[in-house]
């Protein structure tokens, strides 16, 4: 039997003291020597999170996958890497933004991506910016072991990048860090389910013991950054952004103990089973469960390991695919200059990893270490034998055409050229 929460006990309890069960089975679990325990006290207890024989399961299950995963990242080519984590930070920030109603495109993240990376405080200024650039430059932060907050004004900062293009400045908290006033969450229909922690004294006081919870040594980090992430919803320290806050936070803490690829993945798979994560929080806050977190985390190891399969079949099929277009380069060398090879090779990478299957001429030039009339002589040659067409002039774009997807034996085709 699946660990059960202890309002399903209560409820599956037909004695006539049933109450006074409950209560001594809620302080067994509490008190039982393998219990984290916060000493953070919720509305129907303290927070703690047991560890019963599913929780040692899963989390087994997660790392077992996660060196799967590990493996596979490390024998992708560099370029491919690359290319791949900007596809994953761009579905990140685009799903995180999607499950709070705020609309981004994949190409508002890339155009985001590409200031952060290379002109954002020139842009800053002259005062322009791309939109979501604070939010994406912070998911890409977590591939350059970017530290988790350990302030107060630390966790505020991170708020205003995530919400910089998301809400009026006004919306904003001015002269305190966190709201001041109530606020209420309701469901589709009006129902009334959390109502966020009151007044900003409180509030302050959270989150510090937040920043301990998350800074615990004597805990694995996979769980204290669970039971930070359903803390900070419950806490809701802000009146708008929270959910995406939250979400980046988590990722940030779990860009310790996990993988990048993994970390990135996450916000997807939420947002593919809203239902079960915000239900989590629910049964977390149920009066009878008594605050008891490890249904939360439970639900939480299920949804990254859901991201981890999802990683491990896709990268499998791309590694598989790589090895292919190897082979099929080596045979085009005798047809083809070793420069007109080494340029197919990076098309084919970016036909598999990229979110848009393009060839930029400038990032092109990189991979080459060669100058820009170098590479439109290659590009040039690659047309004229069909394997490549030009979709854009300004900036130079390429992409691979049908007859060079077949020549490398990529799959598919139906959205090439």
């Amino acid at each position: 039997m699946a660990y059960p929460t202890l309002e399903k006990l209560f409820y599956a309890d037909h004695s006539s003291d049933r109450f006074a069960s409950h209560e001594a089975r809620t302080q067994q679990r509490l008190a039982n020597e393998s219990t984290f325990r916060t000493g953070i006290q919720l509305e129907h207890g303290e927070f703690f999170l047991a560890v019963p024989r599913e929780l040692s399961i899963e989390t087994e299950q997660v790392l077992r996958r996660e060196r799967r995963v590990s493996a596979l990242w490390k024998g992708l080519p560099t370029i491919a890497l690359g290319a791949y984590i900007r596809a994953l930070i761009m579905d990140e920030v685009v799903y995180s933004n999607e499950m709070e109603g705020v609309h981004s495109t994949r190409r508002q993240i890339e155009l985001a991506l590409e200031h952060a990376q290379n002109a954002g405080h020139a842009l800053k200024a002259h005062g322009e910016r791309a939109p979501f650039m604070e939010f994406a430059n912070l998911y890409l932060n977590l591939t350059r072991n970017q530290s988790s907050p350990t302030s107060l004004e630390e966790i505020r900062a991170v708020y205003d990048s995530v919400v910089a293009d998301a809400l009026d400045p006004s919306d904003l908290p001015e002269k305190t860090l966190f709201r001041r006033g109530p606020v209420v969450i309701e469901d589709e229909r009006g129902k009334t389910i959390h109502v966020g922690v009151t007044p900003e004294a409180a509030i302050e006081r959270m989150m510090n013991q937040w920043l301990l919870l998350s800074q615990r040594e004597d805990m694995p980090e996979l769980y204290s950054a669970m039971l930070c992430h359903f803390l900070f919803g419950y806490i809701h320290p802000f009146y708008d952004g929270n959910g995406r806050t939250g979400r980046y936070l988590l990722a940030l803490q779990l860009s310790r103990p996990l993988s990048q690829p993994t970390t990135l993945s996450l916000s997807r798979v939420i947002a593919e089973n809203k239902a079960e994560y915000y239900k989590a929080f629910d049964i977390t806050e149920r009066r009878l469960n008594h605050a008891e977190g490890t249904h939360f985390v439970l639900t939480m190891l299920d949804l990254v390991g859901q991201a981890q399969a999802g990683l491990i079949t896709d990268l499998e099929s791309k590694r598989t695919s790589i090895e292919r277009v190897r082979e099929r380069v080596a045979g085009l060398e005798k047809t083809l200059s070793e420069r007109a090879c080494d340029v197919l090779f990076y098309a084919a990478q970016m036909y598999l990893f990229d979110a848009f299957q393009e060839i930029r001429a400038n990032r092109l030039q990189d991979y080459l270490q060669a100058t820009a009339p170098t590479v439109r002589k290659y590009l040039g040659k690659l047309c004229e034998t069909g394997y490549l067409v030009r979709v854009s002039a300004r900036p130079p774009i390429y992409k691979l055409t049908i007859r060079g997807i077949e020549a490398l034996g990529l799959p598919g085709g139906l959205t090439a050229i």
